[in-house]
């Protein structure tokens, strides 16, 4: 018996009404990926982290269904109170955090491997096939597709496991494959696209980048399209598993990538036009970088403004990819280390009693 978990899968949540449904499919989908786990025989956990919880609301981690012990699976959750939100710009108008909430996950996983995903996410079962090999290599990060899917029934959560999957698997789907990179960017050709529902990676890594970059915002911009290519530049390969290894994501009105807008003002039109026309896409390329333009903006939070693609995702991987090493942004206390949160046993593995006792 193994005396700590192969893998970690880090997910994260509120119970804020994000979605009429939300609650019911976070609760679904953490149970179906906890089913999954046990039945490949992966010793394994998942960590919750609740944050910024409503004060009027019950917790996501008391709407849970799971059983008290599983031999292979551990669920441990932690709440990130409300003045751990506040510090970030935007947070009056938004009461998540994601790439904080994954940071503060990650500092607790004590998988070898860990992968942060969406709460509302469903993998398919051939994701575990892959990983129940217990072949995983320390200097690569695994990535697969995620297929968005629209769910008009909302019945299908009161499926069983098996019939949920097969019901995702008949769904039409819309992929995020690979999109090869704007080629004067000169950046490496990894596959980014969704990358925040899958990138499954060694501990050690995720430790020494300090997790995501640190967004002062609420928005979390690129953040897990830098942790790849921040990797890359420390030498993990990538290494993309077969079709039918998929994520599929259950769409609705509020996903993050259909409310972010970008923000035009006329004389940046004109010197882009300027620039792209008479001189070269280098050159716009460059004045987008250095006059940060144009900001970026989520519909629904107006008190939060993000630098431009180019100035917060390009600049610095382009830099790693000419030979740069990425410098961690974040401090040594990354994921909320130095508050004593204090975890909530919702399911505990063979393996974990061993190595309490």
């Amino acid at each position: 018996m193994s005396k700590g978990p192969y893998v970690t899968f880090v997910t994260y949540g509120r119970n804020d009404g994000y979605t009429p449904s939300y609650a019911r499919r976070v609760t679904r989908a953490t149970a179906c990926l906890a089913g999954q786990l046990e039945r490949a025989g992966i010793d394994s956990e998942i960590v919750f982290m609740e944050w910024n919880p409503p004060a009027e609301r019950t917790l996501m981690l008391d709407l849970f269904e799971l059983p008290a012990s599983l031999r292979h699976v551990t669920v441990r959750g932690f709440i990130v109170p409300p003045e751990y939100h506040r510090r970030f710009a935007g947070s009056g108008e938004a009461g998540f955090h994601a790439g904080e909430a994954a940071n503060s996950g990650i500092r607790r996983a004590r998988g070898r491997f860990i992968t942060p995903k969406a709460s509302d996410t469903i993998y398919s079962n051939d994701v575990f096939k892959m990983i129940a090999r217990r072949d995983l290599d320390a200097d690569t990060m695994y990535r697969i597709d995620r297929h968005d899917v629209a769910i008009t029934d909302e019945s299908i959560w009161d499926l069983d496991d098996e019939s949920l999957l097969a019901k995702f698997e008949t769904l039409p789907s819309h992929p995020h494959a690979w999109i090869r990179q704007s080629r004067h960017w000169g950046l490496r050709e990894l596959h980014t696209n969704a990358c925040g529902d899958f990138t499954l990676m060694s501990a050690a890594y995720w430790d020494y980048m300090r997790g995501h970059v640190r967004d002062p915002t609420v928005l979390a911009l690129d953040i897990d399209s830098l942790a790849m290519h921040a990797a890359a530049a420390l030498g993990v390969r990538e290494c993309r598993w077969p079709d039918s290894c998929r994520v599929y994501k259950p769409t609705h009105d509020k996903l993050h990538s259909e409310r972010l807008q970008q923000l035009w003002r006329p004389w940046q039109r004109r010197l882009d036009k300027f620039l792209s026309e008479k001189v070269s896409e280098e050159a716009a390329h460059w004045a987008r970088t250095k006059l940060d333009y144009p900001r970026r903006q989520v519909r629904g939070i107006s008190t939060a403004l993000g630098p431009s693609i180019e100035k917060n995702f390009v600049h610095p991987a382009s830099r790693w990819a000419a030979g740069e090493k990425p410098v961690p942004t974040q401090p040594a206390n990354w994921g909320l280390m130095d508050v004593p949160l204090k975890p909530r046993i919702l399911c505990r593995a063979d393996w974990d009693v061993a190595a309490a006792a």
